[in-house]
């Protein structure tokens, strides 16, 4: 399933009934905090990027949860403000949705001229069936206008405003609440564990890894790789390099440091002695900080238009008018 909107997942176990609520509830609202953080970075890349990306999408800026994904409801409803079963869980500052004047909280009711019923009946904990329907009918609205008339209660009270989402690279991201320093891309969405965001520094660092895996998507690695016969290893190490490569031309653009990307890969590779995955398919950490120190030399040498720079690697390129 391709979505188009960040998406809050949650894979808490169901409360132990001696654990304190407050604990349970902090848990929540803490593995908020961290998609929302990843979601703001991933907006800024693709939005930023768009000019020169073959695939894009309108991106609204917004985080969507459906209640019916928590193992308790209660312990949900006391972390996150639920105006409707399927509710915007936190808006990207400045994003689309934000100027539009939606806020967290808010139950998204209906696009256009459609407003849905949800029948909670037949769902079971954790459900995201009626998060699919949602998805499913904001891309087929999406597709036909730039400008989705969104229906939303709020505190009680049902309205509609427009909304006017950005042009967007196409991909996704994921928060994977997993402990372990790991991330990846499936060709439509980036998944970053929580164990991989609380390591990085900052925001700059958190970019890096992001971008990373973000330009396997654009590059469509995954479709490449999928018809490589042989010489696997090599091929795989080759889209780890045009990986790292493009990352820091889409971190200067979005207004990140590429300088991270080198800060973030030295501490990690010293603690590790490799890359995220195996020595085989990556290159030490040595070899990526110098690939990546030629790259950023190779950005400063290039004049930027409205604030950006054609990455190299985008073949298709074009250059903002």
């Amino acid at each position: 399933m391709k979505y188009w909107f960040g998406l809050l997942l949650f894979s808490i176990a169901a409360p132990v009934a001696a654990a304190p609520k407050a604990d349970d509830i902090a848990a929540y609202k803490a593995l908020g905090a961290l998609d929302l953080r990843l979601a703001t970075i991933g907006y800024r890349l693709v939005t930023a990027n768009a000019p020169f990306c073959t695939m894009t999408r309108p991106d609204p800026g917004w985080v969507l949860h459906d209640i019916a994904q928590y193992p308790d409801e209660e312990v949900a409803r006391a972390a996150f403000a639920f105006s409707g079963p399927v509710a915007i869980a936190a808006l990207v500052p400045n994003g689309a949705a934000e100027r539009a004047g939606l806020q967290a909280g808010d139950g998204i009711m209906g696009i256009d001229s459609r407003t849905w019923e949800f029948d909670g009946s037949k769902l079971r904990k954790p459900d995201y069936r009626r998060m699919e329907l949602v998805k499913s009918l904001f891309d087929d609205a999406i597709a036909n206008s730039k400008h989705l008339v969104v229906r939303y209660e709020r505190g009680g009270r049902k309205d509609q405003l427009l909304l006017e989402p950005v042009t967007a690279c196409r991909s996704d991201f994921t928060v994977d609440p997993a402990a372990g320093r790991d991330a990846g891309a499936d060709g439509d969405r980036v998944r970053v564990t929580s164990g991989m965001i609380d390591y990085t520094a900052d925001d700059n660092e958190l970019a890096a890894v992001v971008a990373h895996e973000l330009s396997h998507n654009l590059l469509d690695h995954r479709a490449k790789l999928a018809v490589v016969k042989k010489g696997k290893i090599a091929a795989i190490r080759a889209t780890e390099e045009e990986a790292d490569r493009l990352s820091v031309w889409l971190m200067a653009n979005a207004g990140y440091d590429p300088q991270a990307a080198i800060r973030f890969w030295q501490r990690y590779g010293k603690a590790t002695g490799l890359g995220i995955l195996s020595a085989p398919t990556h290159y030490r950490w040595k070899t990526r900080v110098h690939m990546l120190g030629e790259e950023i030399a190779a950005i400063s040498l290039v004049t930027p238009k409205k604030g950006i720079r054609p990455p190299p690697l985008l073949k298709t390129a074009v250059s903002p008018k």
